[in-house]
């Protein structure tokens, strides 16, 4: 099989499960005992997750369950479950009434709440006259056509399944009197499934933020059942490691042979292992219920491996900065602590109060952004989730690092394309380990010169701190700003341990370009160094070197102008370098 017939069996552009299972060629992920969990559920149910995991093909599979049962259509021979687990498990032979609305789809390009309410009720009526059943076109409101429709219905006859629930209140979020419209009529969508509840069989709905973010009251969704952060959901939606081994062992073997160049049949299984623990390193680690085995990878990032011929490593997560931020993910931006996430991020993992990160709310100005960066999958659970207590979430994996970090250069420095790349961090991590301060000046200048200042503009020395974190951090390093010490304060430490090597940055900022007042900050800078009132200390690692760096912020200029290897010691003695 050559590259182009393997890339054919990929799933990519398929949705819905019908449309994957009518080409038998294409690879579907056995996710059917899942949906058998969901199906067997009387109570309403809500699994968030981020964009990409497979969301709505989980929910397409369940709808198909309720539609066909286990019995062939569309002029099958065969039933499209034939052959996986669901196929033992379900034994329901009956079929059922099953409304499926996308609010992503049906809230796209309206102007206004009313006009999406106007969508859903034509979805509805479409529903009823499909299945002869009675409408009322003098119906003032969803929620009264909803309650109508309901009462003519036999009991546990209805299945309501809903796509992106949650995207009506992220969308008109910004829009306050419009907001406002949107809650009345999602509570016109929540209050029957509670009210007329002995009507429907199965009730689940799928999202990207939690029920809580959309403030409907603390009537609304209360009987329904979260399943976002329970272990035995923990791999419904991405895919584990055995399940890349077993369904695209193939994929797996032929990316191995374009590496190694050699024919597929003599990879080994431990080449393919290999493979299997950088591909790990680059898009697995995500985690809903903390549980250290139950880590799945991205689907979306890893099927474009596979569809890639050369087969590289490299990020393909898409942020879509060029087309405009997800929504949430931009008010996350909006609301975070540069300095606090990078520090948190650099020591270890980001904690969080777990009441905080419960209580965070989309529409909360004030709320903790760490929980919707989580939900839009730029976090992660590093252990099992709990009620009360401290939560320790991270960044997942390596390309996830990479694209939180372009995110960040783009949002805060108005970069109009991605600075951070495997490439480009191998040159910061070369010129840091150099020593050498005309490479670290040459580094942080060349990604200096890609800022719009429209929008950004280095003041401060504080500004100054954030770009050089921003940059460290995206070139996977660890950069700690404001490093306390009992000797003093510390603008920036990087321990890079790999090296034995601590570096240490002192800022200074000069928004003239006189040579003078630029000479005399980098004098001011190395003797602060050289009483040695901080650092020494602070440091982990035995060999310690320290820089005084210049920002010249003239309009002309705007770059360093001067940096300077300060000293080098070591702990078991000092060791002064003279200044540049």
């Amino acid at each position: 099989m050559n590259f182009g017939d393997l890339r054919r069996t990929l799933p990519t552009g398929f949705q819905s499960f019908d449309q994957l299972r009518s080409n038998r060629k294409v690879v579907y992920v056995d996710k059917t005992a899942y949906v058998y969990e969901i199906a067997s559920n009387r109570f309403p149910q809500i699994l968030t997750r981020p964009r990409r995991f497979g969301k709505s093909t989980l929910l397409s599979t369940v709808k198909e369950l309720f539609l066909y049962g286990l019995e062939p259509h569309d002029g099958q021979t065969e039933s499209y479950f034939k052959g996986l687990a669901i196929e033992q498990l379900w034994h329901d032979t009956d079929h059922y009434l099953v409304l499926h609305l996308d609010f992503y789809d049906l809230t796209y390009n309206c102007v206004s709440v009313e006009e999406f309410e106007r969508k859903l009720m034509r979805s509805l009526k479409d529903f009823c006259l499909e299945r002869q059943l009675k409408v009322r076109d003098d119906a003032f409101d969803f929620g009264d056509l909803f309650l109508y429709v309901l009462k003519q219905l036999p009991l546990s006859s209805l299945v309501l399944l809903i796509d992106e629930y949650d995207w009506p209140i992220v969308y008109f979020a910004s829009q306050p009197q419009q907001l406002e419209s949107c809650r009345l009529l999602l509570r016109s969508v929540f209050g029957p499934v509670k009210t007329q509840s002995n009507k429907f069989r199965c009730v689940f709905f799928t999202g990207v933020t939690r029920f809580q973010d959309l403030e409907l009251g603390s009537s609304a969704g209360n009987n329904f059942t979260e399943l976002s952060f329970e272990k035995g959901f923990a791999a419904c939606c991405g895919y584990t490691r055995d399940e890349l081994k077993q369904y695209f062992a193939q994929q797996l073997r032929y990316a191995v042979a374009v590496r190694e160049k050699c024919a597929p049949e003599v990879v080994s299984d431990a080449q393919v292992e290999n493979l299997l623990n950088e591909l790990s390193v680059w898009y697995d680690g995500y985690s809903f219920s903390g549980e250290p085995d139950l880590k799945v990878f991205s689907p979306w990032s890893v099927l474009r491996f596979f569809s890639n011929e050369d087969a590289l490593v490299q990020p393909y997560w898409s942020n879509e900065v060029g087309n405009g931020i997800p929504q949430v993910l931009k008010i996350a931006l909006d609301r975070l602590d540069l300095p606090q996430l990078i520090n948190d991020a650099s020591v270890g993992d980001i904690e969080i109060d777990s009441n905080q990160f419960q209580q965070s709310s989309l529409l909360n100005p004030k709320a903790n952004s760490s929980s919707l960066l989580f939900q839009t999958g730029y976090l992660t659970l590093c252990e099992p989730f709990i009620t009360s207590g401290k939560l320790h979430l991270r960044c997942p994996n390596k390309e996830i690092r990479l694209a939180f970090a372009n995110l960040l250069a783009r949002h805060f420095f108005n970069l109009e394309e991605d600075v951070f790349s495997a490439e480009s961090n191998s040159q910061a991590l070369l010129a840091l380990i150099s020593l050498d301060p005309d490479k670290i000046r040459a580094y942080f200048n060349q990604i200096l010169s890609a800022i719009s200042y429209s929008n950004f503009n280095i003041t401060n020395e504080a500004a100054v701190a954030n770009f050089v974190s921003v940059l460290l951090f995206g070139a996977e390093l660890k950069p700690r700003n404001e490093v306390l010490s009992s000797l003093g304060r510390a603008d920036c430490v990087i321990d890079l341990p790999r090296y034995k090597l601590t570096i240490v940055f002192e800022y200074k900022f000069e928004s003239s370009a006189d040579p003078k007042k630029l000479e005399h900050k980098l004098e001011e800078a190395v003797a602060q160094v050289k009483k040695r009132e901080y650092c020494d200390n602070a440091a982990s690692e035995p060999r310690v070197a320290r820089f005084a760096l210049v920002f010249c912020a003239d309009p002309n200029v705007r770059k360093f102008t001067h940096v300077s290897l300060v000293d080098t010691f070591t702990r078991a003695g000092f060791h002064c370098a003279s200044a540049q």
